[in-house]
């Protein structure tokens, strides 16, 4: 039995008729060998530290600095700002599907909307941290972004309270309503997404550093903190919002 094992002659390729496939493999999943750019890099052999020589030397960050100087001021520019732009769409449309009106709606106000809506305004850096790191080159992208993102938020938000949600004829006065919704909200959403930023600026340092894929959960404290401040806000405006109904 250990020679049948373990000796040369009874490799498949030694035996008479050939290798038969193991039945199995018929009906086994497909593995999928397509990879996105980072990915293929990230699993490289030439990643390894036994290759590298060096634990703190990556080679996917010697791929990251050749991409990024290959790339143009104008192309890096162009990118971060349609990311800036989706993120906000991206955060609505999150809210909206995971939004509920039962019996635990308040508990979505003051915790689930939050988490969902300030993960999402930071969608777009997010997507460029994991998968096109190269084409970030300032801490100030991710400021810009997350303001940008949360503006394009706020504004469909308050166009949806003030005309679809809480209709003028449902409110004691429309024009202060809304002149709440456009400014204390507005400024809200802003505060909380560049607070968020601070988090994703550490993500973006710390690749920079160690020369390793984003790692995110260096952001998360920052992140804990706009959603505090987020749902104490919505907590509160469960109240305010007494003051504007008739």
């Amino acid at each position: 039995m250990k020679e049948e094992y373990l000796s040369a002659r009874f490799e498949p390729s030694n035996r008479e008729g050939g290798f038969e496939r193991d039945p199995s493999e018929m009906s086994a999943e497909k593995v999928d060998a397509k990879q996105d750019e980072i990915a293929s890099i990230r699993d490289s052999v030439f990643n390894e530290p036994a290759v590298t020589t060096r634990v703190d030397e990556q080679h996917l960050g010697r791929w990251i600095e050749q991409k990024r100087a290959e790339c143009s001021m104008a192309g890096n520019l162009g990118v971060a700002f349609l990311a800036a732009i989706l993120g906000g769409p991206f955060a609505v449309f999150g809210a909206v599907m995971a939004g509920n009106q039962g019996w635990y709606g308040v508990l979505y106000i003051v915790v689930f909307a939050p988490v969902i809506e300030e993960f999402l305004k930071q969608s777009g850096m997010i997507y460029l941290m994991e998968k096109k790191p190269y084409r970030v080159f300032a801490a100030w992208q991710f400021v810009f972004s997350a303001i940008v993102s949360a503006f394009v938020f706020a504004t469909i938000e308050n166009l949806l309270y003030v005309n679809v949600y809480v209709p003028p004829v449902n409110v004691a006065n429309a024009e202060v309503f809304a002149q709440f919704r456009w400014t204390v909200c507005t400024a809200v959403h802003l505060a909380c997404s560049a607070i968020a930023s601070l988090g994703m600026i550490r993500v973006w340092k710390k690749q920079l550093l160690d020369g390793k894929g984003a790692d995110l959960s260096v952001a998360f404290p920052y992140f804990a903190v706009a959603i505090v401040v987020h749902g104490s806000y919505n907590l509160a405006a469960i109240f305010l919002s007494r003051l504007f109904l008739e």
